[in-house]
């Protein structure tokens, strides 16, 4: 029952706040502060989780979910381990695709423009269930099948541009049977190729330094066949680390995700956002300062109020009850209101992404992703910290006597 009455009466003095300019002044004060506190925490937190979703999906998109490379000076029988994995991993394996890579160099066939690059034979069928490099075609309606048709070859946008080339061109292609680069006089192989298609990743490895080709023409070029690489996808939900060790052990080889190749761009990532939390959970620590200088004035106008329900026996736990109700019920009415804003905010920008952002970043638009875990920690969060400027200044009520205030302010 007491907690009833502390509940009533504080909610009674923060309506009755209205009445004194003063307290009703700090105590909009105190609710802008701690809605734009929350406001902000929750959009850092949408903004650095959609630019984690958005590099992550595209990168998963380019480069296959785990890639298996083959030990050194060696190559895998395909077909064999193919079968290998999916009788022992069916329930975590969903697609395999082979892969070989061949350092060449390419040249135009126009002018002596020269690049060193890449050259990759994939399957076309097989890749296209474990990446999807096929969408990112300059053509929309184009398929990695059509592009490298007939020993055609799919370059990256910048590579392109560095030639002045477009689809229907000729390049050169100028290696080695082997990779080895280290005499003083090579006799390079020249062969030449049309562009089939044009490729565009806003990656720099794939636009700038690398040329796809099926293995058909790759096979041609090396006089065999040979497999240097696997593309691993899993089944949703699959988490890569214990595979990847697995495969490893297995195979003697060196199993990498995206993340194990681009471990400066994961640590950026996660240190920033955990910073900006960090930082913008001080402002909402302000702002929930603010309750301290609202309950001290509270308390030192309702000393006669305090003494009063002191001598009709209120215990003083249930005295300092009624600020700590009257903090926690300005502070959620404001961190409501402030995630409600944050989502309206989210939605608009989802629905609208009009903050277009420089090339240096992964995606062209200001990425939103929204969690309703997020809603929870924030709201948690702010409730913590305006719960411990609350105590701090409750407990002030609890030195008040009874004697000297009835006889001084009664």
């Amino acid at each position: 029952m007491s907690f009833k009455i502390a509940r009533f009466i504080a909610w009674r003095y923060i309506r009755g706040s209205r009445t004194n300019k003063n307290t009703n002044t700090l105590t909009k004060v105190c609710f802008l502060g701690i809605f734009i506190g929350t406001l902000c925490l929750s959009l850092e937190i949408f903004i650095m989780n959609g630019f984690e979703k958005a590099i992550a999906e595209k990168m998963q998109s380019i480069y296959p979910q785990i890639t298996l490379d083959a030990p050194f000076d060696s190559a895998f029988d395909f077909e064999k381990i193919k079968n290998h994995l999916f009788k022992k991993y069916s329930h975590q394996i969903s697609a395999i695709a082979p892969a070989h890579s061949k350092r060449i160099i390419a040249q135009s066939a126009d002018s002596s423009d020269a690049s060193a690059v890449y050259l990759k034979a994939i399957n076309p069928s097989f890749e296209s269930a474990i990446s999807s490099v096929e969408k990112k075609l300059k053509k929309q309606d184009q398929t990695l099948a059509n592009a490298l048709s007939e020993k055609k070859v799919i370059i990256g946008k910048t590579l392109a541009h560095f030639f002045d080339v477009k689809e229907g061109d000729t390049l050169s292609l100028l290696f080695t049977q082997n990779d080895e680069f280290n005499t003083k006089e090579l006799s390079y192989i020249t062969h030449h190729v049309i562009i089939g298609g044009i490729l565009e990743t806003g990656i720099v490895q794939y636009d700038k330094y690398l040329i796809m080709c099926s293995f058909e023409l790759m096979d041609e070029l090396l006089e065999g066949h040979i497999v240097t690489q696997l593309g691993i996808k899993l089944h949703p939900g699959i988490q890569e680390e214990e595979i990847m060790k697995e495969l490893e052990k297995t195979f003697n080889g060196e199993a990498n995700s995206w993340k194990t190749l681009y471990p400066a761009l994961v640590s950026a990532s996660k240190l920033e956002k955990y910073v900006m939390f960090f930082l913008l959970g001080l402002i909402a620590l302000i702002a929930s300062t603010n309750l301290i200088s609202l309950l001290f004035m509270h308390i030192t106008h309702k000393k006669t109020d305090i003494a009063i329900l002191k001598t009709l026996g209120m215990r003083e736990i249930h005295i300092l009850y009624i600020f700590i109700f009257m903090g926690f019920f300005i502070t959620a009415l404001a961190s409501i209101t402030g995630l409600i804003g944050a989502f309206i905010i989210g939605i608009l920008l989802q629905k609208y992404p009009f903050i277009k952002l420089p090339d240096v970043y992964y995606v062209t638009h200001l990425p939103i992703h929204m969690e309703w875990t997020t809603f929870i920690l924030v709201f948690g969060v702010v409730i913590i910290l305006s719960f411990i400027a609350t105590l701090f200044s409750a407990r002030y009520a609890q030195t008040i006597n009874i004697t000297e205030t009835l006889r001084f302010d009664g």
